[in-house]
Protein backbone atom coordinates (compact mmCIF):
# COMPACT_ATOMS: atom_id res chain seq x y z
CA UNK A 1 0.00 0.00 0.00
CA UNK A 2 2.85 2.61 -0.77
CA UNK A 3 0.06 5.05 -2.08
CA UNK A 4 -1.27 4.55 1.38
CA UNK A 5 1.20 5.61 3.90
CA UNK A 6 -0.89 6.89 6.68
CA UNK A 7 -3.43 4.03 6.36
CA UNK A 8 -0.59 1.34 5.93
CA UNK A 9 1.29 2.27 8.81
CA UNK A 10 1.53 0.38 12.30
CA UNK A 11 -0.54 2.13 14.84
CA UNK A 12 -1.79 1.72 18.52
CA UNK A 13 -5.57 1.90 19.12
CA UNK A 14 -6.05 1.61 22.98
CA UNK A 15 -3.92 -1.44 24.39
CA UNK A 16 -3.88 -2.95 20.77
CA UNK A 17 -0.80 -2.78 18.68
CA UNK A 18 -1.90 -2.96 14.61
CA UNK A 19 -0.20 -3.32 12.20
CA UNK A 20 -2.02 -1.06 10.02
CA UNK A 21 -5.17 1.49 10.53
CA UNK A 22 -7.83 -0.35 8.46
CA UNK A 23 -9.98 -2.02 10.51
CA UNK A 24 -13.01 -4.13 9.06
CA UNK A 25 -16.57 -2.78 10.18
CA UNK A 26 -18.66 -5.07 11.96
CA UNK A 27 -21.43 -6.92 9.26
CA UNK A 28 -24.03 -8.82 10.28
CA UNK A 29 -24.01 -11.73 7.73
CA UNK A 30 -26.55 -14.71 9.06
CA UNK A 31 -24.69 -17.63 9.18
CA UNK A 32 -24.28 -18.51 12.62
CA UNK A 33 -27.33 -21.24 13.23
CA UNK A 34 -28.01 -21.84 16.44
CA UNK A 35 -26.28 -18.82 17.51
CA UNK A 36 -22.99 -20.32 16.77
CA UNK A 37 -20.26 -19.49 14.37
CA UNK A 38 -19.16 -22.03 12.17
CA UNK A 39 -15.87 -23.14 10.52
CA UNK A 40 -16.41 -20.92 7.31
CA UNK A 41 -17.45 -17.81 9.24
CA UNK A 42 -13.22 -18.88 10.47
CA UNK A 43 -11.98 -19.02 7.06
CA UNK A 44 -14.28 -15.67 6.50
CA UNK A 45 -12.58 -13.52 8.93
CA UNK A 46 -8.92 -15.47 8.36
CA UNK A 47 -9.26 -14.10 5.00
CA UNK A 48 -9.46 -10.68 5.82
CA UNK A 49 -6.76 -10.99 7.79
CA UNK A 50 -4.35 -12.71 6.18
CA UNK A 51 -4.85 -10.02 3.43
CA UNK A 52 -3.49 -7.15 5.92
CA UNK A 53 -6.55 -6.15 8.06
CA UNK A 54 -4.78 -4.28 11.38
CA UNK A 55 -8.51 -5.05 13.20
CA UNK A 56 -11.30 -7.34 12.52
CA UNK A 57 -14.30 -6.16 14.61
CA UNK A 58 -17.29 -9.08 14.20
CA UNK A 59 -20.71 -8.84 13.37
CA UNK A 60 -22.75 -7.85 15.77
CA UNK A 61 -23.29 -11.21 18.46
CA UNK A 62 -25.50 -10.99 20.61
CA UNK A 63 -25.37 -10.86 24.55
CA UNK A 64 -28.61 -13.14 25.03
CA UNK A 65 -31.42 -14.25 22.96
CA UNK A 66 -33.87 -11.56 23.71
CA UNK A 67 -31.66 -9.28 22.27
CA UNK A 68 -31.67 -10.90 18.72
CA UNK A 69 -33.45 -9.16 15.98
CA UNK A 70 -32.47 -11.26 13.25
CA UNK A 71 -32.23 -15.34 11.71
CA UNK A 72 -29.02 -17.08 12.11
CA UNK A 73 -26.90 -13.93 14.37
CA UNK A 74 -23.95 -15.50 16.68
CA UNK A 75 -24.38 -15.02 20.60
CA UNK A 76 -21.76 -14.63 23.48
CA UNK A 77 -23.53 -15.84 26.32
CA UNK A 78 -22.77 -19.59 26.69
CA UNK A 79 -20.03 -22.03 27.25
CA UNK A 80 -20.71 -23.37 23.82
CA UNK A 81 -20.61 -20.02 21.82
CA UNK A 82 -17.22 -19.65 23.53
CA UNK A 83 -16.07 -22.78 22.06
CA UNK A 84 -17.45 -22.07 18.70
CA UNK A 85 -15.45 -18.77 18.78
CA UNK A 86 -12.13 -19.55 19.80
CA UNK A 87 -11.22 -21.04 16.01
CA UNK A 88 -12.11 -18.09 14.78
CA UNK A 89 -10.19 -16.01 16.73
CA UNK A 90 -7.29 -18.45 16.53
CA UNK A 91 -7.60 -18.53 12.94
CA UNK A 92 -7.65 -14.23 13.01
CA UNK A 93 -4.55 -14.19 15.15
CA UNK A 94 -2.47 -16.88 13.20
CA UNK A 95 -3.19 -15.14 9.66
CA UNK A 96 -1.64 -11.82 11.48
CA UNK A 97 -4.87 -9.66 12.45
CA UNK A 98 -6.49 -8.30 16.15
CA UNK A 99 -10.03 -9.42 16.71
CA UNK A 100 -13.03 -7.28 18.66
CA UNK A 101 -16.36 -8.76 19.81
CA UNK A 102 -19.35 -6.22 19.02
CA UNK A 103 -21.49 -6.82 21.54
CA UNK A 104 -24.99 -6.54 20.53
CA UNK A 105 -29.01 -6.22 21.90
CA UNK A 106 -31.30 -4.96 19.40
CA UNK A 107 -34.06 -3.85 21.80
CA UNK A 108 -37.48 -3.56 20.47
CA UNK A 109 -35.88 -3.88 16.89
CA UNK A 110 -36.92 -7.71 17.16
CA UNK A 111 -39.84 -10.26 17.02
CA UNK A 112 -40.99 -12.84 19.23
CA UNK A 113 -39.27 -15.52 16.70
CA UNK A 114 -36.47 -13.91 17.47
CA UNK A 115 -36.39 -13.46 21.24
CA UNK A 116 -37.45 -17.12 21.47
CA UNK A 117 -40.96 -16.27 22.91
CA UNK A 118 -40.49 -12.93 24.90
CA UNK A 119 -41.61 -9.63 23.36
CA UNK A 120 -38.94 -7.44 22.37
CA UNK A 121 -37.54 -5.27 25.54
CA UNK A 122 -37.31 -0.97 24.83
CA UNK A 123 -37.09 1.92 27.13
CA UNK A 124 -40.70 2.77 26.56
CA UNK A 125 -42.91 -0.10 25.10
CA UNK A 126 -42.37 1.80 21.32
CA UNK A 127 -42.23 -0.37 18.50
CA UNK A 128 -40.76 0.12 15.02
CA UNK A 129 -43.50 -0.42 12.14
CA UNK A 130 -43.56 -2.57 8.84
CA UNK A 131 -41.84 -5.66 8.41
CA UNK A 132 -38.90 -7.62 10.15
CA UNK A 133 -35.64 -7.47 8.43
CA UNK A 134 -34.30 -10.75 6.84
CA UNK A 135 -36.94 -12.62 8.64
CA UNK A 136 -40.04 -15.07 7.10
CA UNK A 137 -42.67 -17.28 8.64
CA UNK A 138 -42.64 -20.51 8.16
CA UNK A 139 -44.47 -20.47 4.87
CA UNK A 140 -42.16 -17.58 3.63
CA UNK A 141 -44.66 -14.54 4.63
CA UNK A 142 -43.01 -11.59 5.88
CA UNK A 143 -43.43 -11.09 9.62
CA UNK A 144 -43.85 -7.11 11.07
CA UNK A 145 -42.84 -5.88 14.07
CA UNK A 146 -45.45 -6.02 17.09
CA UNK A 147 -45.50 -4.85 20.94
CA UNK A 148 -42.36 -4.32 22.86
CA UNK A 149 -42.25 -4.18 26.67
CA UNK A 150 -40.56 -0.97 28.54
CA UNK A 151 -38.04 -2.83 30.41
CA UNK A 152 -38.15 -2.58 34.36
CA UNK A 153 -35.29 -0.91 36.56
CA UNK A 154 -34.80 -4.42 37.62
CA UNK A 155 -34.00 -5.89 34.07
CA UNK A 156 -32.08 -2.76 33.33
CA UNK A 157 -29.77 -3.42 35.53
CA UNK A 158 -29.41 -7.33 34.44
CA UNK A 159 -28.48 -6.55 31.26
CA UNK A 160 -26.02 -4.21 32.43
CA UNK A 161 -24.79 -7.25 34.31
CA UNK A 162 -25.85 -9.45 30.73
CA UNK A 163 -23.22 -6.88 28.81
CA UNK A 164 -19.93 -7.22 31.39
CA UNK A 165 -20.70 -11.12 31.48
CA UNK A 166 -20.43 -10.99 27.82
CA UNK A 167 -17.54 -8.95 27.74
CA UNK A 168 -15.63 -11.72 29.98
CA UNK A 169 -16.80 -14.52 27.92
CA UNK A 170 -15.84 -12.82 24.58
CA UNK A 171 -11.88 -12.26 26.20
CA UNK A 172 -12.42 -16.27 27.01
CA UNK A 173 -12.63 -16.87 23.15
CA UNK A 174 -9.73 -15.33 22.21
CA UNK A 175 -11.05 -12.14 21.13
CA UNK A 176 -8.64 -9.26 21.82
CA UNK A 177 -11.07 -6.33 22.58
CA UNK A 178 -14.94 -5.61 22.56
CA UNK A 179 -17.21 -3.01 20.86
CA UNK A 180 -20.20 -2.36 22.51
CA UNK A 181 -23.19 -1.51 20.20
CA UNK A 182 -24.87 1.76 20.75
CA UNK A 183 -25.88 2.72 17.15
CA UNK A 184 -28.05 2.04 14.57
CA UNK A 185 -31.28 1.69 16.42
CA UNK A 186 -30.97 -0.82 18.84
CA UNK A 187 -31.19 -1.30 22.36
CA UNK A 188 -28.84 1.39 23.60
CA UNK A 189 -29.64 3.69 20.73
CA UNK A 190 -32.95 3.69 21.50
CA UNK A 191 -32.58 4.80 25.57
CA UNK A 192 -29.77 7.69 24.09
CA UNK A 193 -32.85 8.70 21.81
CA UNK A 194 -35.71 10.68 22.65
CA UNK A 195 -37.74 9.60 19.98
CA UNK A 196 -37.52 6.36 21.85
CA UNK A 197 -36.89 7.21 25.06
CA UNK A 198 -39.98 8.64 27.01
CA UNK A 199 -39.34 7.54 30.41
CA UNK A 200 -39.68 9.85 33.41
CA UNK A 201 -37.11 8.02 35.59
CA UNK A 202 -33.47 7.95 35.82
CA UNK A 203 -33.53 6.07 32.49
CA UNK A 204 -35.09 9.09 30.86
CA UNK A 205 -34.55 13.08 30.28
CA UNK A 206 -31.25 13.98 31.17
CA UNK A 207 -30.89 10.52 32.51
CA UNK A 208 -30.99 9.08 28.94
CA UNK A 209 -27.24 7.72 28.57
CA UNK A 210 -27.05 6.42 31.59
CA UNK A 211 -27.41 2.53 29.84
CA UNK A 212 -24.92 3.31 27.62
CA UNK A 213 -22.59 4.67 30.91
CA UNK A 214 -23.51 1.88 33.31
CA UNK A 215 -22.95 -0.73 30.40
CA UNK A 216 -19.75 1.09 29.27
CA UNK A 217 -18.20 1.12 32.82
CA UNK A 218 -19.27 -2.35 33.57
CA UNK A 219 -17.33 -3.84 30.15
CA UNK A 220 -14.33 -1.37 30.91
CA UNK A 221 -14.05 -2.57 34.05
CA UNK A 222 -14.45 -6.47 32.64
CA UNK A 223 -11.65 -6.47 29.49
CA UNK A 224 -9.84 -2.46 30.42
CA UNK A 225 -10.43 0.78 29.13
CA UNK A 226 -7.74 -0.23 26.12
CA UNK A 227 -9.86 -2.57 24.75
CA UNK A 228 -13.75 -1.44 24.76
CA UNK A 229 -14.66 0.54 21.61
CA UNK A 230 -18.27 2.18 21.65
CA UNK A 231 -19.56 2.12 18.20
CA UNK A 232 -22.57 5.08 18.17
CA UNK A 233 -24.65 6.84 15.36
CA UNK A 234 -26.95 9.84 15.66
CA UNK A 235 -28.27 9.01 12.54
CA UNK A 236 -31.67 6.79 10.84
CA UNK A 237 -30.65 3.41 11.66
CA UNK A 238 -32.88 0.04 12.15
CA UNK A 239 -35.62 1.60 14.58
CA UNK A 240 -36.54 4.14 11.61
CA UNK A 241 -36.00 7.39 14.15
CA UNK A 242 -33.04 9.80 13.89
CA UNK A 243 -32.03 11.62 17.73
CA UNK A 244 -33.78 14.66 18.90
CA UNK A 245 -31.82 17.10 20.24
CA UNK A 246 -28.63 16.41 18.80
CA UNK A 247 -26.49 19.44 19.81
CA UNK A 248 -27.32 18.48 23.58
CA UNK A 249 -27.12 14.75 22.84
CA UNK A 250 -23.66 14.44 21.67
CA UNK A 251 -21.73 16.15 23.90
CA UNK A 252 -23.90 14.72 26.72
CA UNK A 253 -23.02 11.18 25.25
CA UNK A 254 -19.36 11.69 24.62
CA UNK A 255 -18.85 13.08 28.68
CA UNK A 256 -20.79 10.30 30.02
CA UNK A 257 -18.50 8.02 28.10
CA UNK A 258 -15.42 9.61 28.86
CA UNK A 259 -16.43 9.35 32.53
CA UNK A 260 -17.19 5.57 32.15
CA UNK A 261 -13.37 5.08 31.27
CA UNK A 262 -13.79 4.60 27.57
CA UNK A 263 -11.14 6.03 25.36
CA UNK A 264 -12.10 4.73 21.71
CA UNK A 265 -15.07 5.82 19.58
CA UNK A 266 -16.30 4.49 16.73
CA UNK A 267 -18.67 7.15 14.79
CA UNK A 268 -20.70 5.71 12.33
CA UNK A 269 -22.41 7.28 9.71
CA UNK A 270 -23.24 5.60 6.03
CA UNK A 271 -20.97 8.10 4.19
CA UNK A 272 -18.06 9.50 5.96
CA UNK A 273 -17.81 12.74 4.55
CA UNK A 274 -21.86 13.69 4.69
CA UNK A 275 -23.16 16.85 6.65
CA UNK A 276 -25.29 15.29 9.57
CA UNK A 277 -25.11 16.80 12.31
CA UNK A 278 -25.53 20.41 13.67
CA UNK A 279 -22.74 23.01 12.33
CA UNK A 280 -22.83 24.02 16.31
CA UNK A 281 -21.07 21.18 17.48
CA UNK A 282 -18.02 21.49 15.29
CA UNK A 283 -17.47 25.21 15.02
CA UNK A 284 -14.16 25.29 12.90
CA UNK A 285 -15.46 22.64 10.50
CA UNK A 286 -16.69 23.62 7.12
CA UNK A 287 -20.67 23.52 7.05
CA UNK A 288 -22.94 22.71 4.26
CA UNK A 289 -25.50 25.24 2.90
CA UNK A 290 -27.99 23.49 5.60
CA UNK A 291 -25.73 24.45 8.77
CA UNK A 292 -24.74 20.39 8.89
CA UNK A 293 -20.96 19.17 9.52
CA UNK A 294 -19.95 15.60 9.14
CA UNK A 295 -20.05 13.38 12.09
CA UNK A 296 -16.05 12.83 12.73
CA UNK A 297 -15.53 16.16 12.65
CA UNK A 298 -18.18 17.22 15.36
CA UNK A 299 -16.80 13.70 17.45
CA UNK A 300 -13.14 15.14 16.73
CA UNK A 301 -14.51 18.79 18.86
CA UNK A 302 -15.67 16.63 21.74
CA UNK A 303 -13.72 13.68 22.27
CA UNK A 304 -10.18 13.78 24.00
CA UNK A 305 -9.60 9.67 23.02
CA UNK A 306 -9.38 7.94 19.93
CA UNK A 307 -11.58 7.76 17.21
CA UNK A 308 -12.62 5.34 14.26
CA UNK A 309 -13.99 6.60 11.33
CA UNK A 310 -16.68 4.48 9.29
CA UNK A 311 -19.00 5.24 6.07
CA UNK A 312 -18.33 4.37 1.89
CA UNK A 313 -14.57 5.55 2.51
CA UNK A 314 -12.18 4.73 -0.34
CA UNK A 315 -8.59 4.06 0.57
CA UNK A 316 -7.68 7.41 -0.36
CA UNK A 317 -9.82 9.68 1.20
CA UNK A 318 -8.68 6.95 4.43
CA UNK A 319 -5.49 7.79 3.92
CA UNK A 320 -6.08 11.45 3.38
CA UNK A 321 -8.41 11.52 6.83
CA UNK A 322 -5.46 9.16 8.94
CA UNK A 323 -2.98 12.14 7.55
CA UNK A 324 -5.30 15.19 8.87
CA UNK A 325 -5.51 13.99 12.35
CA UNK A 326 -9.63 13.61 11.43
CA UNK A 327 -9.73 10.49 12.85
CA UNK A 328 -7.10 7.74 13.99
CA UNK A 329 -8.08 4.09 11.98
CA UNK A 330 -10.81 3.96 9.47
CA UNK A 331 -13.11 0.96 9.02
CA UNK A 332 -14.32 -0.42 6.00
CA UNK A 333 -17.91 -2.35 5.67
CA UNK A 334 -19.17 -3.44 2.46
CA UNK A 335 -15.68 -2.98 0.46
CA UNK A 336 -14.44 -5.60 2.59
CA UNK A 337 -17.42 -8.23 1.53
CA UNK A 338 -16.68 -7.82 -1.66
CA UNK A 339 -13.25 -7.60 -1.36
CA UNK A 340 -11.31 -9.84 0.85
CA UNK A 341 -8.28 -9.37 -0.30
CA UNK A 342 -8.30 -5.37 -0.39
CA UNK A 343 -4.94 -4.59 1.43
CA UNK A 344 -3.22 -6.75 -0.95
CA UNK A 345 -5.24 -5.04 -4.16
CA UNK A 346 -4.56 -1.46 -2.54
CA UNK A 347 -0.68 -2.91 -2.12
CA UNK A 348 -0.36 -3.91 -6.05
CA UNK A 349 -2.52 -0.56 -6.93
CA UNK A 350 -5.85 -2.65 -8.36
CA UNK A 351 -9.11 -1.17 -7.97
CA UNK A 352 -11.13 -2.75 -5.64
CA UNK A 353 -14.16 -4.88 -6.81
CA UNK A 354 -17.67 -2.92 -6.69
CA UNK A 355 -19.54 -4.38 -4.15
CA UNK A 356 -23.47 -6.27 -5.14
CA UNK A 357 -25.95 -7.39 -2.20
CA UNK A 358 -25.97 -10.49 -4.11
CA UNK A 359 -22.69 -11.16 -2.43
CA UNK A 360 -24.39 -10.74 1.24
CA UNK A 361 -26.08 -14.59 -0.06
CA UNK A 362 -22.54 -16.52 0.44
CA UNK A 363 -19.33 -16.13 3.02
CA UNK A 364 -16.18 -15.63 0.27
Amino acid sequence: MARYTHLDSPMQLGELQLRNGMVMAPCTRCFCPGFLPTRDMAAYYARRAASGVGLIISEGTVVCQRGSGYPDVPGIWSDGQVRAWRPVTQAVHEAGGRMACQLWHVGAVAHPVTTGGPLPESPSGLSPEGPVRRLRGAHGEALHYGASEAMSATRIKEVVEIFAAAAGRALEAGFDAVEIHGAHGYLIDQFINLSWNMREDEWGGQGRCRLAEDITRAVVAEAGPGRVIFRFSPATGASGKVWKRPTETLPLLLDTLWGAGLRILHASHGNFDAPCVPAELAPLAQASPDGMVPLHAATRAHWQGQIIGVGSLSPGRADEALAAGEVDACAFGRLLIANPDLPSRMRMDLDPRPYDPAMLETLF
